[in-house]
């Protein structure tokens, strides 16, 4: 058994605050430890593992020189089996966030040991797919992050890795139903709410009212726990009898002060909190244009309808820093991010001021003078908060049913004629 203790390997990495200084099952992955060589040190199996998760074989060679300084250190090498451990071999404990970046110890090059690390997730994710009876070019292209990771570090840092957060998420491939159709990928989970949807039975008519409570500035986002009492108002959701009273959400991604009543069963419930869903995640890269957007959708409804009959689902839903609303104004209209914005139904999320992961890869919560601006999206973000804008995000969601349907304003213009008739009243 490995007797290296915790916090005694935290401080050797230079990160003594990581999970705050306490990573959590570690006695328990200490003693999992095999005595010996670890397999995925292996330098032999680096060029198949290579080819298994689709990066570069030239990779192996570099790789190998990094599993060399792994096997030679005990510190890097109790390090990297927890962190194999907590990933591949108990991932039913959870996403194991905070993980150090090993920059203190090894520069930007501690990204490599997180990409061997990945290296043994396709033969993981075979294992767990076939279990679910999913088809083996599904796993295909799940297993494809993987090198979307590796252009991120790239991007980010100029040398081959993953950053610690992107390795520590492959956990939650093996735990749930999670895969890649086309561009986009799917979390297959309960809903964690922020609207209650409806459709009214006579036209197929969507109305969204906010969940109850909810603290929402004077320009209809959310506000932030730290807010003050004078800062905005609170949003009310309440069913009396045969009918229903809420703040009715714009599509365009805004929350109503004036309250609106719908009567049941008139309307139908049909998306809330604890419902089925598909969560959408965009790997890097790629771009967001319209017919492959498109394509992916109708794949993953046909998909997860096939494969998981017993949880019909109710919504496809995403939160990220593109749904913010304010990105239609700062964006060409002819966009792919704001042209995708236009056809699905937004909603204001919990404020996420530095969701910018995907956009600044590596530059964490650097000053805006600090971010780069090699594309347009950049541009117009950077300015934006250099003239001190805020940004915020937000959440969209689509009902199935309207996926073979959608276009862009498929719900702005349904909530229109409804608001017409029931703010009139």
């Amino acid at each position: 058994m490995n007797t290296w203790n915790a916090t005694e390997i935290l401080n050797a990495l230079g990160e003594p605050n990581a999970w705050k200084g306490h990573p959590e099952h570690w006695d328990e992955a200490m003693a999992a430890m095999p005595p010996g060589p670890l397999p995925f040190l292996d330098k032999a199996t680096l060029p198949e593992r290579c080819l298994a998760a689709r990066i570069a074989p030239d990779r192996a060679a570099y790789l190998a020189t990094v599993a060399d300084e792994v096997a030679a250190d005990p510190v890097l090498k109790t390090y990297a089996w927890y962190m194999h451990w907590r990933v591949f071999v108990a991932p039913e404990h959870g996403v194991p966030w905070g993980s150090p970046s090993l920059r203190p110890k090894m520069g930007a090059r501690g990204g490599a040991v997180y990409l061997l690390l990945a290296l043994d997730f396709p033969e993981q994710l075979a294992r767990y797919h076939s279990k679910l009876g999913y088809p083996p070019e599904v796993t295909a292209e799940t297993v494809l992050e993987i090198g979307c990771y590796e252009d991120a570090h790239i991007k980010g840092d100029d040398v081959p890795g993953i950053y610690a957060g992107s390795f520590a998420w492959l956990a939650n491939y093996l735990v749930m139903p999670f895969v890649r159709l086309g561009r986009l990928e799917y979390q297959l989970h309960e809903y964690d709410g922020g609207v209650t949807a409806f459709k009214r039975a006579s036209d197929g008519a969507v109305l969204a009212l906010s969940d109850d409570g909810i603290r929402v500035a004077y320009d209809g986002l959310r506000l932030n726990g730290k807010a003050s009492a004078d800062a905005g108002w609170t949003t009310v959701l309440k069913s009396e009898g045969e009918s229903v009273t809420g703040n009715p959400v714009d599509p365009r991604g805004r929350i109503l002060r004036r309250e609106v009543t719908l009567p049941l069963p008139a309307w139908e419930k049909i998306l809330a909190e604890g419902d089925t869903v598909l969560d959408i995640h965009i790997p890097y890269g790629g771009g967001m244009g319209w017919d492959l957007v498109f394509e992916s959708l109708n794949r993953a409804t046909a998909f997860f309808s096939q494969h998981h009959s017993d949880r019909p689902i109710r919504g496809i839903v995403v939160t990220t820093w593109f749904m913010d609303p304010r990105l239609d104004g700062l964006l060409p209209p002819e966009s792919n991010p704001v042209r995708f914005q236009r056809a699905c139904h937004l909603y204001p999320c919990y404020p996420s001021p530095g969701s910018f992961g995907f956009i600044f890869p590596g530059a964490g919560t650097a000053a805006p003078d600090r971010l780069p601006r090699e594309t347009s999206v950049q541009r117009a973000i950077v300015g934006f908060l250099e003239k001190g804008g805020v940004w915020h995000g937000g959440s969209m969601f689509i009902l199935p049913s309207d996926v073979p349907n959608l276009r862009e304003n498929f719900y702005r213009d349904g909530f229109d004629m409804v608001a017409k008739e029931l703010f009139a009243k």
